[in-house]
């Protein structure tokens, strides 16, 4: 892979660490990032589409431009603020989107050949989806918080539980029907009956599983956060691939490929690589393991979403993908060795590249 690339596919990776630092709700939060929130609303927004078994290019470009966005965070701190005067909200996402273009801009002159290509996407159906997904995220991490003994966070979820209004939704709305279902369970506290809380569980317990299992680093990575790092530079990185090297491959099949790339982590069971790798017979039993995980997934998720799961590393994406996870697991250890001084690390390092 030439040299630029990979030195761009860097900045990448520490312009997503550099990002996954602004909370939501931060008064009462001191955990859940917004790229947090943004990963939860992204898994709501596919299965909703995978099962109605439709995907557009309009669906396509509202998912990856706003998941592009989430990069730009870090630089910004959080800008999905309530507006209290609702005639100035035209106003107001106009402002956004100039600030978010001139923060790409300025991404985009440190690489030297890849390219965030982010767009404005005027309001749609699709954008209007992925709204409502960041809503019912939002209610997701709430009640996670209040789970946890935050009182704060109880007040929040029972009042904006309050304002959920099923009558407001529009009968004429393309999604109305997933919408309408998602709110009268949430209305009626049978939510954790669905799929859709399933996914939105599992994805929280993703969160809380951190990557090299036990090693302490500088720098922990959840792999919530790492797959949300492999889905952007997957997406560029195709991009590029098309763009200037001719190649064809399908950037939708490959964000949704990166996206659930380690869902089968759900429980815990993150293994180091040289651990799991030891031998035959060590091998097959993790093998076993995260084989049995995934099938439980099944029925938690739906098989649409664990059919992308079982198939991951099938076709070129699937391959990309994969390639990316490795070198991101390289990086990562240099940037704990070579930034942080973290030199029991270097044991790790030659495995990670051979293997």
């Amino acid at each position: 892979m030439e040299k630029l690339v990979l030195e761009d596919l860097f900045k990448i990776y520490i312009s997503c660490i550099d990002s996954y630092n602004s909370k939501i709700l931060q008064t009462i939060n001191d955990k859940y990032t917004i790229i947090d929130k943004a990963m939860l609303a992204v898994y709501l927004y596919v299965k909703i589409l995978e099962d109605r078994k439709e995907n557009s290019v309009e669906s396509e470009e509202v998912l990856i431009n706003y998941l592009l966005k989430q990069t730009i965070y870090g630089e910004t701190g959080n800008l999905a603020l309530e507006i209290t005067d609702k005639t100035k909200i035209e106003l107001y996402k106009k402002v956004i989107d100039e600030l978010i273009i001139e923060k790409f801009e300025y991404k985009n002159r440190i690489l030297k050949k890849l390219k965030y290509n982010y767009k404005i996407v005027k309001t749609n159906e699709y954008t209007e989806l992925l709204d409502f997904c960041e809503n019912v995220a939002n209610l997701s991490i709430l009640n996670s918080l209040s789970r946890r003994g935050n009182l704060d966070a109880r007040c929040y979820l029972e009042e904006k539980e309050k304002n959920i209004n099923v009558e407001n939704l529009d009968k004429k709305d393309k999604f109305f029907k997933e919408k309408f279902a998602i709110l009268t369970k949430i209305k009626s506290n049978k939510f954790e009956e669905t799929e859709y809380c399933n996914l939105l569980e599992v994805a929280l317990n993703l969160k809380d599983v951190y990557r090299y299992s036990t090693l302490t680093t500088t720098m922990p990575e959840n792999v919530l956060f790492h797959q949300y790092i492999i889905t952007v530079s997957s997406i560029i990185f195709s991009q590029y691939l098309n763009n200037e090297l001719k190649e064809n491959i399908d950037i939708y099949k490959i964000t949704l490929k990166s996206l659930f790339h380690d869902f089968g982590e759900y429980k815990g069971n993150e293994i180091v690589t040289q651990v799991k790798n030891y031998n035959e017979d060590t091998i097959k039993m993790f093998k076993e393991i995260e084989d049995k995980d995934e099938l439980e997934l099944k029925s938690k998720i739906g098989t649409n979403l664990y059919d992308i799961i079982s198939n991951y590393k099938e076709g070129a994406e699937g391959y990309i993908s994969e390639l990316l996870d490795k070198m991101f697991g390289i990086m990562k250890l240099w940037v704990e060795v070579r930034i942080y001084g973290k030199q029991y690390l270097c044991k790790i390092n030659l495995f990670y590249i051979s293997s």
